[in-house]
């Protein structure tokens, strides 16, 4: 390989109802409204059995009406670490953490996953996905993944740090039971402290995880195991990274197919110990257990220089033609790039008070506007403020700021995804 220079309780969970200031610049001057009831231009919030849901519609750049919604709620079950996507088939897919007890204190729980139903504005009945339980995690760098194959399967990873190994378990294709899940790391196992990510191409799937000796960061890499047939089977354990540019040991990265042939890869370096960069690597000719990877400059707002792991997270997402959208933390602060030539990643916005920004997730929808989330807190365990974005196809800035405080619960963080009319389902 060469190298050059880039898832029976209750459906009914009740929910928090709140409400939500929003404020948009209209001729330089802030304005502010709230409306109730249906046909509302700005803020409706509407309850489906024991769910509130609160609808957020945002209004058009050079007016106030109704034009985009986002829907924001808590996650079903009391569940936390909740991550979604939306399926080839339009259909919302959600894999969250259940604790078996409900007391502050209780740890032990297991994954689940259900499906969304647009109609009734609610999630469906909870599958089991891990085969036993486990101690929730701590921290969201050990959060689980999700993907979604051709024909309809859902593929979820996941890493349980007393164990030092990744879990895998896929779902048959009418998603309404998991198989027995299974270890999948055997030979590179040393070092390996944060989650992994999970992809998903056709047929194709795809795990990305970071390894080595945690005393020599910089000497650490990404690996990866490949299958072409819906999960069956997987390859061998193959070396995606190159060593020489290290891989932080507490950092989650992000991976997702480019095409049939080739995938990318972003996670975060320890160049000499410090250099914890978002390096963007592709990988090509995977027919052929891969026959060449390169890594993308580095921009500016991608470069960290930091003696200390940051304990961050990112998401990639693809829009409507096709281009990979990335957002993750650099110095504390949201960043978005559009994995395209000559195309400069971008701050997203400054947070509410001087805090940290962490934990991103981003969706976009057919009309390829973006909503970015994340959450704002200083502390690794705490689940923070949530805070968001949305951005138009052709507008560089954020359209509205949703203003009014809505707090996650611990050791979690927010999961967006999009729905078929084009609006945001926002999770928290």
């Amino acid at each position: 390989m060469s190298y050059s220079n880039q898832q029976l309780f209750s459906i009914f969970a009740p929910a928090l109802v709140f409400t939500f200031t929003l404020t948009k610049k209209l001729g330089g001057v802030f304005s502010e409204m709230r409306v109730w009831g249906a046909g509302a231009s700005f803020l409706t919030v509407l309850f489906v059995g024991a769910f509130s849901v609160t609808t957020v519609a945002f209004g058009a750049s050079s007016s106030v009406a109704a034009d985009d919604l986002v829907k924001v709620m808590k996650t079903p079950d009391s569940g936390i670490q909740p991550r979604m996507l939306t399926g080839p088939d339009g259909k919302v897919h959600l894999l969250y953490f259940k604790k078996r007890l409900n007391r502050p204190d209780a740890r032990e729980g297991n994954l689940y996953y259900r499906q969304y139903d647009e109609r009734l504005g609610r999630f469906g009945v909870p599958v089991k996905v891990s085969s036993g339980a486990f101690p929730a995690q701590t921290v969201s760098i050990s959060r689980a993944s999700m993907a979604i194959d051709s024909e309809g399967r859902i593929h979820a990873l996941w890493y349980l740090p007393k164990n030092a190994q990744y879990y895998y378990s896929r779902s048959n294709p009418e998603r309404s039971q998991f198989e027995a899940q299974r270890e999948m790391v055997s030979e590179h196992t040393l070092g390996i402290d944060a989650g992994a990510d999970i992809a998903a191409h056709g047929n194709q799937i795809a795990i990305f995880w970071g390894a080595g000796d945690l005393s020599r960061e910089y000497e650490r890499t990404v690996f990866t195991r490949l299958s072409s047939d819906f999960g069956e089977s997987f390859g061998p354990e193959l070396q995606l990274g190159n060593p020489d540019l290290g891989a932080c040991g507490c950092c989650s990265l992000a991976g997702e197919f480019i095409d049939d042939d080739s995938l990318l890869v972003a996670y975060r370096s320890a160049l000499a110990g410090v250099g914890r960069h978002m390096q963007l690597l592709t990988a090509q000719g995977l027919s052929k257990g891969i026959s060449n990877a390169y890594y993308e400059d580095t921009h500016e707002l991608q470069q960290w220089e930091a003696s200390f792991c940051p304990l961050s997270t990112n998401d990639i997402v693809t829009d409507s033609d096709d281009q990979l959208w990335l957002v993750f933390e650099t110095q504390s602060r949201i960043v978005q790039l559009q994995f395209a030539g000559g195309v400069v990643p971008t701050s997203v916005a400054e947070p509410f008070t001087e805090t940290r920004q962490k934990n991103p997730a981003i969706a976009i929808n057919a009309s390829n506007q973006r909503l970015v989330v994340w959450a704002e807190a200083i502390s690794h365990s705490r689940g923070g403020r949530l805070n968001m974005r949305l951005f138009d196809a052709d507008v560089s800035a954020p359209e509205v700021v949703l203003s009014e405080p809505v707090n996650l619960e611990d050791f979690s963080f927010p999961a967006v995804t999009t729905l078929s009319d084009g609006s945001f389902l926002v999770l928290y």
